[in-house]
């Protein structure tokens, strides 16, 4: 669907999950990626440059980007990627340079935190340049911040049993135990009670993740991990163990055990640790991005009416659930409406009837379509609205009120819903440069 996807995001954690995104949207689409970077600028202004880039600058830091990004990159099986670092001011650079290479996609991960000050000095990322380069972009923008899940690219439920996992202790209840624990969260499970019959169960099928114990009769877990470890080099181990064995874990490790736990534990830190491990496993696997529930928070206004047309493909695209939404800003100030329960009852029945005008012809090609209206503070309802719906995706106008793109300023609900949403935000004020017929 997108054929050039710009990944403009400062090459830390806080930005993992932009990253993420954009890798994986790139290799399912077979698009061009370009990690961009915009170095150099202080977000006060030109008046107080401290890194103007020397010679040589500029390949060290592309360097430090390589090296921050390769692994994943492999990961992901992205090839086609070119890494870019400019000197100047960030949001200017990455509009510039999304229009030279003509992306229809831009990705961002959200603003650098208050607390983490050597960032913007290493870095040079601007805090505004999230909303400068959403108001201006001719492409979309999206953001995915740090409270996105890291494994959002399928049906975890049903996929999950794709990881296959063995349980090796010779406890019965711990066995059980830890077999309920995981198959609550979709995971496939079998169980051995020795490490004998854990290498039996090895050589009949394969398993992505082995939770041994240490201490049992005849062959202990570091005896089984070295007899696995060769023949089943592919699969990661865990040891289970009290703290009386916390030495012979460490030197399971030095085998090659990926990590241990102390017994007894709790089940969501034992829960947590798998998860790591199976989101390893997803990024090696060819990555699939799907979308299910897609939310469009709609103000009637001509960039509503371009979010829509982006709404629609992307819901034909990915054959989800479309979800249009309108909230009745009924406590904004001086621009609130004041209204008693039976007009705030009228205006939401006007709005809905007004959306299904507006949009319902348009929705040929979509097989399930729902229409809401709310009152309220419209980011929260739209985050509201967007949990209640199991959204994967929101995407919306990037304002609500000035008719010129250029002079309209973000306004808080895009960039409040989009910093705190727990799934991609999509901001849009321009028609889409792909179209409909295109896809």
């Amino acid at each position: 669907m997108f054929k050039k996807v710009l990944l403009a995001a400062s090459p830390t954690e806080a930005c993992e999950r932009a990253a993420d995104m954009a890798f994986a949207l790139a290799k399912q689409s077979n698009a061009k990626l370009y990690i961009f970077h915009a170095y150099g600028i202080r977000s006060d202004g030109w008046g107080a440059i401290e890194h103007i880039v020397p010679s040589g600058k500029v390949e060290e830091i592309k360097g430090e980007i390589d090296n921050y990004y390769k692994e994943k990159l492999e990961k992901f099986g992205v090839q086609d990627y070119t890494i870019e670092v400019v000197a100047g001011m960030p949001h200017s650079e990455i509009l510039r340079f999304a229009r030279k290479k003509t992306a229809d996609l831009i990705i961002m991960g959200p603003h650098e935190k208050e607390t983490d000050a050597d960032l913007p000095k290493k870095w040079g990322m601007a805090g505004s340049s999230l909303e400068k380069v959403s108001q201006k972009a001719r492409c979309p923008v999206m953001v995915v911040s740090e409270q996105v899940p890291k494994i959002w690219t399928m049906d975890a439920l049903g996929d999950r049993r794709d990881f296959r996992i063995l349980v090796v202790d010779d406890e019965l209840i711990v066995r059980d135990s830890i077999k309920e624990w995981l198959e609550d969260e979709g995971f496939a499970v079998d169980m051995a009670a020795s490490g004998p019959e854990a290498l039996d169960k090895l050589s009949a099928k394969p398993y992505h993740l082995m939770l041994t114990d240490i201490k049992m009769p005849g062959m202990d877990g570091v005896e089984l991990l070295k007899k696995a470890h060769k023949p089943f080099p592919d699969m990661t181990v865990i040891m289970m163990t009290a703290y009386a064995t916390v030495e012979t874990a460490i030197e399971a490790l030095k085998i090659g055990a990926l990590d241990y736990l102390l017994k007894p534990f709790d089940p969501e830190i034992m829960v947590d640790k798998v998860f790591e491990v199976y989101q390893d496993f997803e990024a090696t696997r060819s990555v699939k991005v799907t979308f299910s529930n897609i939310v469009l928070a709609t103000d009637f206004s001509e960039p509503a009416h371009y979010a829509f047309d982006l709404a629609s493909s992307m819901t034909r695209y990915y054959k989800a659930r479309l979800h249009i939404f309108h909230v009745l800003p009924i406590d904004e100030g001086e621009n609130s409406l004041i209204l008693d329960q039976a007009n705030i009852e009228k205006s939401i029945k006007d709005a809905t009837e007004k959306m299904k005008k507006k949009y319902g012809s348009e929705l040929e090609g979509i097989a399930e379509c729902s229409f809401e209206s709310w009152e309220g503070t419209p980011y929260v309802e739209i985050l509201k609205f967007a949990r209640w719906r199991n959204a994967d995706l929101i995407i919306m106008a990037h304002h609500t009120k000035e008719s010129d793109p250029e002079k309209a300023l973000l306004g808080s609900n895009v960039v409040r819903v989009a910093l705190s949403a727990t799934c991609p935000t999509i901001s849009i004020n321009r028609l889409p440069i792909f179209r409909r017929a295109e896809i």
